[in-house]
């Protein structure tokens, strides 16, 4: 039985992160109408300060994710099902919920424009993140 701190090795965090960065911009990249130019517009703002500011970001706050996902993952082992991103789509609403509280836990320490598009968006992140949860826990699996 593994626990998600192997997540955090210097061995594969650059990857965990360079695929959860990947994730975070094809999830953008999808979101349409309002919420979707704002985010696009916020994130494209964001990476002209900085190139790599979702890599940063991601790495920043990966070991908040490792430690909100660890009851998730300790009750997928256990329940024998196959596929974490499954296991957690499965249970996208207090999954999605477990995933704002740790970014509102965070929020103090972002950068001001990424807090600004954070507050803005934080109610409509349901819809942008949930979709992804089933990639997302494919990306955590493959390297857990």
């Amino acid at each position: 039985m593994t626990d998600l701190s192997q997540l955090l090795d210097a061995a594969k965090r650059p990857q965990v992160v360079q695929e959860l960065a990947s994730l975070v911009d094809s999830t953008i990249s999808r979101q349409s109408g309002l919420t979707g130019m704002a985010l696009k517009s916020a994130v494209a703002a964001g990476k002209k300060a900085d190139a790599d500011a979702i890599p940063k970001g991601v790495n920043k706050f990966l070991p908040q994710i490792v430690e909100e996902l660890g009851p998730y993952w300790s009750a997928y082992q256990a329940s024998g099902q196959q596929g974490f991103g499954e296991f957690l789509s499965g249970r996208e609403d207090e999954v999605v919920k477990a995933m704002l509280e740790a970014g509102d836990k965070q929020v103090d320490s972002m950068p001001g424009p990424v807090k600004k598009v954070y507050s803005t968006l934080r109610g409509k992140a349901a819809k942008i993140v949930g979709p992804a949860l089933p990639e997302f826990g494919r990306i955590v699996e493959r390297f857990a």
